[in-house]
Parts: C-alpha cells; sequence; structure tokens
C-alpha cells in the first residue's frame, strides 16, 4: 500500500503569504524572504510546528515581527548556511592551531605564512556569520517559541557567544604581523584566533541538524560526532604538547634548552621541520588515546609534564565514553537476539526443569528457532499504539510475499486485503504435526506461507500436497454442520497464518471476489476428495472380494 500525497483543489493562495511583485528585482527580493520564511523541508519544523496550520500561523508571525525581514531558524537560508559554516569552523579550528603552534617564524623577523592569507578570508566569512546570527532567531525549545525580535535576539548573542566570535573573527594576528609588532601582541593575537576552538559545541550542534536530513539513526549521529571529535581532538592535543615551548618562544624571544627537538625554526631552511614535529606529537597524542605508552615524550620541564598529563586524562575520558557509546550501540542493535538468548536460556530451563526426553527437546529448539529466526520482538505492545490503518499497511508490507503467492488475493483491492491481513495470527507447526483431523468443528481456515502440509480424506486417502502460496480449511466454513472433510498433517516445519471463523464471515464472506473464488475451490476440493474416497473404496471392495475368492479356492 504506497503512501498517497494529498492534491488539494482548493485556491488557498500563496503559501507564503508575500505579496507578488511585477518587477524582477522584486521577484527577485520575493524569492529570497521566502527562502528565510519557515520551511517544512527542515528537519526540526515538525518538532515545534506540529500541523500545515502551525506552519501558516508562523509565517504570518513572522511577518509581523520587525517588519518580516528576521531570518526563521528554520528557514532554507538557515539551513544552507549553518551546514556552511560547520566546514568554516572546522577549518579555522584546524589552521588556527596548526599556525600558532607549528609555524615559527624566525626570532627577529616578522613572516605571514600562506596559512594566514587563509585564516584571513575564514575571518571574513566569520564576520559575516556574525550578521547572519544577529537577523536570524532562535529556538527556546523548553517554552515551544521561536523568537523573532532582533532586540531579544541581540541580547541573547551578546550574553552567549557574541564576544567569543568577534574575538576569534577580528584578523588581529594578520594586521600585527603587516604592521611588524610586538611579538607578545602577536601571541596574544593568535590565542584570539584560536578561541574559536570554542565553536565544536556549535559544531556539533549543526552537525546533527544536518544528518537528520539524510537518516534519523542516532547511532549513526553518535558515531560521526564521536569521529570528529577524535580528529579535532588529536590534532589540538599535537598543538597543546608545543604550548610551552612556543609560548617560550614569543615570549622571551629564546627556544627552550630542553625543547630543541620540538624548536625548528619556519624558513631556516629545514623544509621537513613542521611535518616531522607534528608527526611526533601526533604520534605522542595518540598513544595517550589508546593507552599504548608515552616514552617518545622525554622532558623534565614541569609545564611540558603538566600539559602531558592533562593530555592523557582527557584521552582516558573520552575513551571511556567513547566505550560507553558502544557498549550502547551495541546493546540497541543486538537488542532482539540478546532477548531471543534469554527467552531460550528459560526454555531450557524449563525443560531441564521437567525433564523433557531429548527428542521432545530437539523439537521445542526447531520451534522457537523457526517462529524467532534468532531475534524476539514484543510485536504485540509495538503495534497496539498505532492506528488500524498503519497496522493494517504494515501487516500488508510484513506479508507481502504471501499475497504475491496467493492467488485468491489477485485483482481484490488493497484495502481488503490489508484488512483480511490483519486479522491473521501465524502458527508454526514442525513436521508430522497434526493441523486439522477430518470430522472435528471447523472454527478457522488457514494460508501457508512456507512450508509443505499433506492432505488425507476421511478414508485415510492421500489427496495432495499443498505448499506456498496455498490455503486449506475453507470447506467445513461453507459447510452448514462446520466439519473437517479431510486432515491435514504438516510434512516440514510449515510457517502458517491462521484466519478466524468470524473473520472470515466478516470480509470473506462480505466480498463477492473473495467469496466466488473460494466457493469454487470448496467445490472442487470436496468433487476431487469424493472421487478418491470412492475410488478407494471401490479398491477396497475389490481386494476383499479378491480375498474371499482366494480363501474359497484355498479351501477347496
Amino acid at each position: 500500500m504506497t503512501k498517497r500525497k494529498h492534491i488539494c483543489d482548493l485556491n488557498l493562495g500563496s503559501d507564503s503569504m508575500l505579496p507578488k511583485k511585477a518587477t524582477r528585482a522584486g521577484r527577485l527580493c520575493r524569492n529570497l524572504r521566502k527562502l528565510g520564511q519557515l520551511t517544512k523541508l527542515h528537519p526540526e519544523t515538525f518538532e515545534h510546528f506540529r500541523s500545515y496550520s502551525a506552519v501558516v500561523a508562523e509565517r504570518q508571525r513572522q511577518l509581523l515581527e520587525d517588519g518580516g525581514h528576521v531570518i526563521h531558524p528554520y528557514s532554507i537560508i538557515s539551513l544552507v548556511w549553518t551546514s556552511f559554516m560547520i566546514l568554516v569552523n572546522l577549518a579555522h579550528m584546524t589552521l588556527s592551531t596548526s599556525r600558532l603552534f607549528f609555524i615559527l617564524p624566525p626570532i627577529n623577523s616578522t613572516t605571514v605564512h600562506p596559512i594566514d592569507h587563509a585564516i584571513l578570508c575564514l575571518n571574513i566569512i566569520c564576520l559575516i556569520d556574525i550578521l547572519v546570527r544577529i537577523n536570524t532567531g532562535y529556538a527556546q525549545k523548553k517554552h515551544s517559541l521561536i523568537v523573532m525580535s532582533r532586540k531579544s535576539i541581540f541580547c541573547r548573542y551578546l550574553r552567549r557567544w557574541f564576544i567569543i566570535d568577534l574575538a576569534s573573527s577580528l584578523p588581529v594576528a594578520y594586521v600585527a604581523l603587516h604592521l611588524n609588532l610586538s611579538r607578545r601582541i602577536v601571541l596574544v593575537a593568535h590565542f584570539m584566533s584560536v578561541l574559536r576552538v570554542t565553536k565544536i559545541y556549535t559544531v556539533t550542534v549543526h552537525l546533527k541538524t544536518f544528518m537528520r536530513m539524510f537518516t534519523e539513526s542516532y547511532i549513526v549521529h553518535g558515531l560521526v560526532r564521536l569521529t570528529l571529535l577524535f580528529l579535532l581532538t588529536s590534532h589540538w592535543c599535537s598543538c597543546l604538547l608545543y604550548s610551552p615551548a612556543v609560548v617560550h618562544y614569543y615570549w622571551k624571544r629564546t627556544t627552550l634548552a630542553t625543547s630543541k627537538y620540538h624548536m625548528n625554526i619556519y624558513n631556516t631552511g629545514n623544509i621537513q621541520d613542521v611535518q616531522t614535529r607534528y608527526n611526533k606529537a601526533l604520534i605522542i597524542a595518540l598513544s595517550a588515546f589508546f593507552g599504548t605508552g608515552f616514552t617518545m615524550f622525554r622532558s623534565n620541564e614541569p609545564d611540558e609534564i603538566l600539559v602531558h598529563s592533562l593530555i592523557i586524562v582527557y584521552a582516558a575520558m573520552f575513551m571511556v565514553f567513547t566505550l560507553v557509546f558502544l557498549m550502547k550501540s551495541y546493546l540497541t542493535i543486538f537488542g532482539s537476539t540478546m532477548r531471543y538468548q534469554g527467552l531460550m536460556n528459560q526454555v531450557e530451563e524449563y525443560m531441564k526443569y521437567r525433564q523433557f526426553p531429548l527428542s521432545l527437546k530437539k523439537r521445542v529448539r526447531a520451534f522457537y528457532q523457526y517462529r524467532y529466526q534468532e531475534r524476539y520482538f514484543k510485536e504485540e505492545a509495538d503495534l497496539d499504539c498505532l492506528s488500524e490503518e498503519l497496522r493494517d499497511e504494515i501487516k500488508l508490507h510484513t506479508c507481502r510475499t504471501l499475497v504475491h503467492k496467493v492467488k485468491l488475493f489477485d485483482d481484490v483491492p488493497a484495502s481488503v486485503v490489508g484488512t483480511v491481513l490483519g486479522c491473521l495470527r501465524p502458527e508454526v507447526y514442525l513436521s508430522n504435526d497434526l493441523v486439522v483431523r477430518a470430522g472435528d468443528i471447523g472454527d478457522c481456515m488457514y494460508f501457508i506461507a512456507t512450508g509443505t502440509v499433506a492432505v488425507y480424506s476421511l478414508k485415510g486417502v492421500e489427496v495432495c500436497h499443498l505448499e506456498d502460496g496455498t490455503h486449506f480449511g475453507e470447506v467445513a466454513l461453507l459447510m452448514k454442520d462446520s466439519k473437517r472433510v479431510a486432515t491435514v498433517v504438516a510434512v516440514e516445519i510449515t510457517q502458517l497464518y491462521r484466519l478466524d471463523a468470524h473473520d472470515f464471515n466478516r470480509f470473506v464472506m462480505a466480498n463477492a471476489t473473495l467469496y466466488n473464488r473460494i466457493e469454487a475451490l470448496a467445490s472442487l476440493r470436496m468433487h476431487e476428495t469424493t472421487l478418491l474416497d470412492d475410488a478407494f473404496r471401490r479398491e477396497r471392495e475389490s481386494q476383499q472380494e479378491q480375498q474371499q475368492i482366494d480363501a474359497a479356492t484355498h479351501e477347496n
């Protein structure tokens, strides 16, 4: 059953409620304003606005707040810009730390490195981001409210991120290098740029919103977030290893004697100094993360030892958090398998307590293995909260193989098939299990999903084998006395779906197509069974007559 989208025939006007413009410039401005309005494409829209009317009301409110020129936080512009700023912030956090701790100019000269030009471009984008943030509303999730007032937006931004954003976005270091200012001023300017690393929280929040466009799996979100944090913090820890030596270098204009292998200077003939130092620092940082030892780190400086100790503590906490997340993910992914194993442990203890024979134990294990396929779900509890229409749709999907095999459902409306399937109850029969017995009162019919059953007549003659997609037991439901006319035995492990008599009368008998097909098939099966019984009776009488003749001949 496919999901159908409603096609509205009513003339409700424009969803944006913006006046249409005649000029090209006016139409362009109108389209830009539409991109700044609340959109249903944003992953978080329907967490706050649960219906189309709520979305329309929010758009109307947006037009009234500050003239409608504030960007909605759940708009296309906001979504695209925050996604773009993820890359900008990651690049800034990586380059600014690398520039401070690994690109060291000679002591008596000021050199502008190519990375400085890249950081300057990122600073310009970050300054633009400040303007965008001031003109973008924010969500108060605690009160389920979207604030669109510029005054409230700016006050909130000023209390939270404005100072850090402004300090890390101003190209102070670039200007200080060009003006050949004091090394201490250059150091402070570089540290201002490094303040951008505090935006890692904002990056992870926006990254989650971006990933929700593709998947809602919290496991995927967590793995991506942990991978990003691991890469970034490994890089930052590598940079921090050189922080005491770098600060001493900028502040005192000398290198530490104990840090000579750290402090090869840029642009002094040693081309591989940056790569060598970074590789060494990265190996030391990774050894702290994975607990493989730190024999490469040898220092007698207290500040360097303190920094390395802090890195070890952080790495241990990070790996513990990662381990807990992985364990939680494992329990989530394999929860159904673990519940099945717990169920089987109970079954084994029960069979042991009741002293089941070995043959019966094997049959019970085979039943559970076939019934649950090593995955145990509380299916009824999970489906009870759903609407009847949705349950029928799920049933139709799960039984789609059965629907395709059962010719009885050909050309029958999907709604009727879904209703019938919603009444089916799964049952599993092992090899040689008796399903129905001839002469008993029939209160249901069966559909074969997988497996094979043998049909025997009243006289015990094997009539036929029924396989996947066939059904049986409908004859008794059509008979006045409701008695079974055949015995059915499972030939192998068989998955059946049971349709009770009252559901059969409600849905099958009420549908002319299904009723005519079942009645025709029941008449055919009754005729075949009668013919086989008559043939069996004549053969039995013939055998008895022959035995009597043989006995009389033997006496003579």
